[in-house]
């Protein structure tokens, strides 16, 4: 045998051997992709966690560090009949003497959610929320933005936050054009990060959520957080939406301005669920 074994085993006088560290994260893998039904979701809990690929050291003594997970990887260790106690000659899989990682029925469950149609599985699993701000988007002058959309000939779907002050009265009574959704809610999610990823609050927010905590350990509240910013585009709508509504009380919109206004103790409150022992079924599993 050449080459880097897959994760979850190590080779040891050229056989497989189990690994049993990451025979747990292999296990956990499969069984959260049955339950989860979506490779985008896993990933994002799978990068939270810092799981990476396999890391390796060459027959030269060099250190191969392993990458955070991707969908590329996490398709190829669902693929991976080797987790069954297989091994591939040329183009047909035999049974091997290297001890099995996955169970027969996760493995068929799992291939059985792979076959299905892809686009199919990302519409039941997917929680679509087309207007991120709504009911907490509001003008200069008090009065909220509401959501609205068109629908053209072509299907296309156009969203944008309307001032209701210009719905009651007329267009341009607010003093504000209609915003495209798109555009206003990228401007505030830029804000946002920008915010969370700043040194000096970080560490102000850190040493405040252990006031709150004594137990809680201030460099995994700091990892933690640094990759909720690293993964934020992997998140699913519904779980953006549901930080954003933590951490944002109100966002007020001027002709030359947009204010964030957080709630207080919201940064904090997000991280502590930030924190690993908050997910204490993952840990039980992965440790």
């Amino acid at each position: 045998m050449g080459g880097v074994p897959p994760l979850g085993y190590d080779v040891e006088n050229r056989r497989l051997v189990a690994n049993e560290r990451e025979a747990k994260i292999i296990r956990h893998i499969f069984k959260r992709f049955v339950e989860l039904g979506s490779s985008t979701l896993l990933v994002k809990e799978l990068r939270l966690d810092g799981v990476t690929s396999k890391a390796w050291v060459t027959q030269e003594g060099k250190v191969r560090e392993g990458k955070p997970i991707d969908k590329s990887l996490i398709y190829k260790l669902l693929g991976n009949r080797t987790y069954l106690g297989e091994l591939r000659h040329k183009e047909q899989w035999y049974q091997a003497e290297h001890p099995p990682i996955v169970d027969r029925k996760t493995w068929d469950d799992v291939q059985s959610i792979l076959a299905s149609n892809s686009h199919v599985r990302a519409n039941a699993t997917r929680a679509t929320v087309p207007f991120l701000l709504k009911g907490i988007v509001f003008g200069n002058d008090g009065r909220a933005l509401s959501p609205w959309h068109t629908t053209k000939k072509t299907g296309r779907r156009y969203r944008y936050y309307i001032p209701q002050r210009d719905a009651k009265e007329h267009a341009g009574a607010s003093g504000l054009p209609r915003l495209p959704a798109a555009e206003l809610e990228s401007a505030v999610l830029d804000q946002l990060r920008a915010t969370l990823r700043s040194p000096s609050l970080l560490g102000d927010v850190v040493a405040r959520a252990v006031e709150l905590d004594a137990t809680l350990d201030e460099a995994l509240i700091t990892v933690a957080m640094t990759r909720l910013d690293q993964i934020w585009d992997q998140l699913f709508p519904a779980e953006q939406i549901r930080i954003v509504r933590l951490l944002v009380e109100k966002v007020v919109v001027s002709p030359d301005d947009i204010e964030l206004r957080l709630h207080a103790n919201g940064i904090e409150r997000l991280a502590l669920e930030l924190h690993p022992e908050a997910t204490e079924p993952v840990e039980e599993e992965m440790v």
